[in-house]
């Protein structure tokens, strides 16, 4: 499990960072300046422990090369196309670029996932893309990766037309973590069941809801509950709708917190709320703030009370079980 500082109610500053790592990103193929590149091509949606493998592999050939190790991802999942609609992300394609930055890349191509795109063959794209207009002299892919139409370029037909167009093809086996296959829909699943702590470690990281602050209703405040108001992405998965035991990264300082994600079901609301109170904090945060929540671990599910007096009594309760959770959570790493 990830290494993970924390204390109840306890502003913490300097032990964990939300600061982006700047990664030099192109959001088209023609802006891109003349290098000879390691290349590798997929979604990374998670950028999780299998992809970071693969990374990892990249950038280390690439340093032994002296390569720029380079990233093609895509702007918008490739099954809004070939297969709609497209799964929750995992991450956005910002969340997605600080991750790839932390990790070190050298640089990122962004491209939309479009029919064109999706009828190009293995060897169009190579040739076009990956050589003509990124100088690749190396690939790097897992044993399972296909590209092209009817996704025709496997790793064994990458090879051969590497050999072809002057480039070498690397192929790197699939991750696995507790016996199963590291992959962005197994933890997609893991997320929708609430088994958060296990999506956790086959992320190699804390599940991160990033958003702007919004005005509620004050209903928290009036409960004794106050609680921030958050709008995430709509393309951004939302785990189990329940309680969950996490952290708030807000205005530069860190809170542990109960968060809650659901529909309000006591009150009669449809829409979907994703709300956390921030442990011993008495402040307020203006709205239009950027805070990112982090989940730790599913506390109950969503469920409808009989009065706002049972509401109150579970919310209690629910406080003092995240802070044995992220108490637990903290003595345990």
């Amino acid at each position: 499990m990830q290494t993970f500082c924390c204390a109840t109610e306890r502003r913490n500053t300097s032990d964990i960072k939300l600061e982006a790592v700047d990664v030099q990103t192109y959001h088209d193929l023609a802006s891109t300046p003349p290098l000879e590149r390691a290349i590798t091509v997929g979604v990374f949606d998670g950028v999780h422990r299998g992809h970071r493998v693969l990374l990892s592999r990249l950038m280390g050939e690439a340093r032994a090369r002296n390569l720029a190790a380079t990233v093609i991802t895509f702007s918008n999942h490739p099954h809004s196309v070939l297969n709609p609609p497209a799964p929750p992300l995992l991450t956005t394609i910002d969340e997605r670029l600080d991750l790839l930055g932390e990790l070190g890349v050298d640089e990122v191509v962004t491209l939309t996932f479009t029919q064109e795109l999706s009828r190009m063959t293995a060897e169009v794209f190579c040739q076009e893309i990956l050589v003509s207009k990124l100088g690749c002299k190396l690939l790097v892919v897992g044993d399972d990766f296909a590209l092209g139409y009817r996704r025709e370029g496997t790793a064994s037909k990458l090879t051969q037309l590497g050999e072809e167009m002057g480039f070498e093809v690397v192929t790197v086996p699939s991750a696995t973590f507790a016996g199963i296959r590291v992959s962005s829909s197994e933890i997609r699943q893991m997320l929708l069941e609430g088994e958060v702590e296990k999506a956790n470690e086959f992320l190699g990281k804390p599940y991160r809801l990033k958003g702007v602050v919004q005005k509620g209703l004050g209903r928290g405040q009036r409960l004794g509950f106050p609680t921030i108001n958050l709008k995430v992405p709509q393309e951004k998965l939302l785990p189990r709708f329940g309680v969950y035991a996490g952290k708030v990264f807000v205005m530069g300082e860190t809170w542990d917190a109960a968060t809650y994600i659901g529909q309000r079901l006591t009150f009669g609301e449809t829409e979907v709320a994703v709300e956390a109170h921030l442990l011993g904090f008495n402040g307020s945060v203006p709205q239009g703030t950027t805070a990112t929540l982090e989940l730790l671990a599913f506390v109950r599910s969503d469920q409808k009370f009989e009065s706002v007096e049972a509401l109150t009594a579970q919310m209690n309760h629910d406080v003092e079980v995240v802070k044995e959770r992220i108490k637990g959570i903290a003595q345990s790493n």
